[in-house]
Parts: C-alpha cells; sequence; structure tokens
C-alpha cells in the first residue's frame, strides 16, 4: 500500500514539472537593428503594398500594421497574456489565386531568424484551409521566400514580391 502512495506521489510530481515546464518560453530572438549578413535591409518598416508571384500566380501582401504582438505561446486568461514574450510582427491582407480566383484574407506574421538571417513568418486562413509563407528581405524593396497551403488546389513554391511605390 504504501509503494503504491509512493508510486502516485511520484507520477504526480513528474505530471506536475512537465505541466510547469511546458508553459516556460524560450528567449525571443531580437529585432536586429542593423541587417544580418546577407539580409540587405532591416525590418524597420514593411508596411505597403507588395505585389509579385507565388507558384507563378500573381500574388499580392498589404501590411497594414507592423508592431509588437503577443507571441503563440505563454500563459493566457482570455485574451489577456501573463506569461511570454512580445515579439515583432506585422498584419495585413493576403490575396491570392485560390482555384482560378483572387482571394482575400487576412494574415497576421512574426520576425525571427533563420541561419542568421532575418525572417518573416506569414499565416493566412483562407476559406479553403491555411497558407504558410517564409519570406527574407532581399534589398529595401523586395521580400523573397516559399509558401505553401494546406489545400492541394491552393498555390504552393517560390514567392517573390516587390514593394509598390506609395501614391
Amino acid at each position: 500500500m504504501r509503494l503504491q502512495s509512493i508510486m502516485r506521489t511520484r507520477v504526480g510530481l513528474a505530471a506536475l514539472a512537465l505541466l510547469v515546464g511546458a508553459c516556460t518560453t524560450g528567449t525571443p530572438l531580437p529585432l536586429p537593428q542593423s541587417p544580418p549578413p546577407g539580409a540587405g535591409a532591416t525590418s524597420s518598416d514593411l508596411r505597403g503594398s507588395w505585389r509579385g508571384t507565388w507558384g507563378g500566380a500573381p500574388v499580392s501582401l498589404l501590411i497594414t500594421d507592423q508592431d509588437a504582438h503577443a507571441g503563440s505561446s505563454g500563459l493566457y486568461v482570455g485574451t489577456y497574456q501573463l506569461l511570454g514574450q512580445q515579439r515583432p510582427g506585422v498584419a495585413g491582407v493576403l490575396t491570392s489565386q485560390i482555384a482560378k480566383a483572387q482571394t482575400s484574407v487576412r494574415a497576421q506574421g512574426w520576425f525571427g531568424g533563420v541561419d542568421g538571417q532575418l525572417t518573416l513568418r506569414l499565416l493566412a486562413d483562407s476559406p479553403s484551409g491555411q497558407q504558410r509563407l517564409t519570406l527574407r528581405p532581399d534589398g529595401p524593396n523586395r521580400l523573397v521566400g516559399v509558401g505553401d497551403s494546406s489545400f492541394r488546389w491552393g498555390p504552393a513554391g517560390a514567392i517573390e514580391l516587390m514593394r509598390e511605390p506609395a501614391r
């Protein structure tokens, strides 16, 4: 009987340790003030209209907001983040060709680093499913990268976007 009690206590403590460990967040990547080697640009201001191609089809991205956003991890009570880190990100509208029709959906993204290079990861939820883009600056007015869709009739492949001049 005593052995079962000790085992239950150990299992309970192990479960509690796993739960507490799952609530911690890693150290956020700092937003560089100067470009990483080869990046060609900083994330100082990407707001505006971007047009180009995604998998050979036309695509546009309108970045309407660039600010610090709550991360997708941490401890929340409702929409209030108690634990976790804020990280810089963007919000806007992604217009891509889905089933031969131009479809516009809300998009949000976060900055990070991949192999020492500034990277923007965008997620958009279209009526057909999720679209995921990974972009990096390639000069002050160009974003390049790759993307995919969670549905087979959505765009996938290489992406190249050029900033449109302000009107």
